[in-house]
């Protein structure tokens, strides 16, 4: 019997979260769902503790490979999927019991290609934040539809007042198998491939539905560290995606549109590269001399050309403004300073 939904979890160097993830994908509510366990060359015993759960329970495979990141793991289980739909879980989060019974259930409601829903934030087990999709509750089912949405996955506009990403995580999704195949989707080797696959999935999509469903549950706890990191390659890493986006927006149909969003989240993504240079351990000169190699890049250059800083709240316009004239140590000093009230905001709080 085929089932319903198969469902990819990639795996790398997650030991310690693995047992819950699993076993909340073994309590779901939905029956015929099949379990894809893609160990991505994991340097601990997570291979060790997916083959041992392919042991005991029929419903669950293992794909054990070299490491090759986390969009070519997925592709390796939409290779071997034989359900109605696919979904994806990363394998330190972990989903409530009922999650893909109503993913599925309102996927086949209307015949549509994707379901979408949302997810919750969780630090140390609790829920901190729901998030619903902003379209929960519609179905978009003619294509004029479907692409004005695909377009705020390019970014935010300049008049946007909203300051949260629009949700391009995959994760919260299902996709039907058959339009997958059909339409060749792929996960792409770049930061980001949820944005980048979804581009393509909505591209080609004929109906999607999206539901209040928020039973993902995102672990948070790890990101403030892993996002403060600094190394030399984020910056390739940043701008290659930036690359990608914009080459997606220039063949859109509505280019000059979608363009004018990368180009916000190029800005947002110098930002955030320079924040990382500001808050490492490198001598202020080595971290001027990385902000000088940041304002050569076509991210800088070409990507942040034209776009109006003047929509920009203040403190970021006045930031951007100082590093497009080269004045790093001043860059730097607005950066240190925003830091630093971000922390005594926490203080207070506390």
């Amino acid at each position: 019997m085929r089932p319903k939904v198969s469902l990819v979890v990639p795996i790398y160097n997650v030991e310690a979260y693995l047992p819950k993830c699993i076993d909340s994908l073994l309590a779901q509510t939905l029956d015929d769902i099949e379990i894809i366990l893609v160990d991505d060359g994991s340097p601990d015993c997570s291979g060790m503790v997916s083959d041992e759960y392919a042991r005991k329970h029929a419903n669950i495979s293992v794909v054990h490979q070299r490491n090759s990141g986390l969009g070519p793991a997925r592709n390796s289980g939409m290779k071997i999927a034989t359900g109605e739909y696919i979904g994806f879980v990363d394998s330190d989060d972990w989903v409530s019991p009922t999650m893909f019974e109503k993913l599925y259930d309102a996927a086949i409601s209307v015949n549509a290609d994707i379901c979408v829903g949302g997810h919750c934030n969780v630090s140390n087990g609790a829920v901190i934040q729901k998030c619903k999709h902003p379209y929960s509750g519609r179905v978009l089912s003619s294509r004029n539809d479907i692409l004005k949405v695909r377009e705020e996955l390019f970014g935010h506009l300049p008049e946007d007042a909203e300051k949260e990403a629009f949700p391009m995580q995959v994760w919260t999704s299902i996709y039907r198998r058959d339009f997958v195949v059909s339409s060749g989707l792929q996960f792409r080797n770049i930061l980001s491939e949820d944005t980048m696959f979804n581009l393509d999935a909505y591209g080609s999509a004929r109906s999607i539905v999206f539901i209040g469903e928020t039973g993902y549950c995102y672990r948070n706890e790890n990101q403030p560290s892993i996002m403060r990191s600094f190394s030399e390659k984020k910056l390739k890493q940043y701008e290659a995606f930036i690359q990608a986006l914009y080459s997606e927006a220039e063949n859109s149909d509505n280019a000059e549109i979608c363009c004018l969003r990368v180009k916000r989240a190029a800005v947002q993504y110098v930002r955030l590269y320079a924040g990382l240079v500001e808050n490492s351990n490198l001598s202020l000169s080595m971290k001027k001399q990385h902000l000088r190699v940041l304002v050569e890049t076509d991210m800088m250059r070409k990507y942040c050309a034209g776009y109006p800083l003047s929509t920009l709240p203040r403190g970021q316009r006045v930031f951007q403004q100082a590093l497009e004239g080269k004045h790093f140590y001043v860059a730097l000093l607005l950066l240190w300073a925003k830091r630093m009230m971000r922390q005594m905001n926490k203080i207070i709080a506390i």
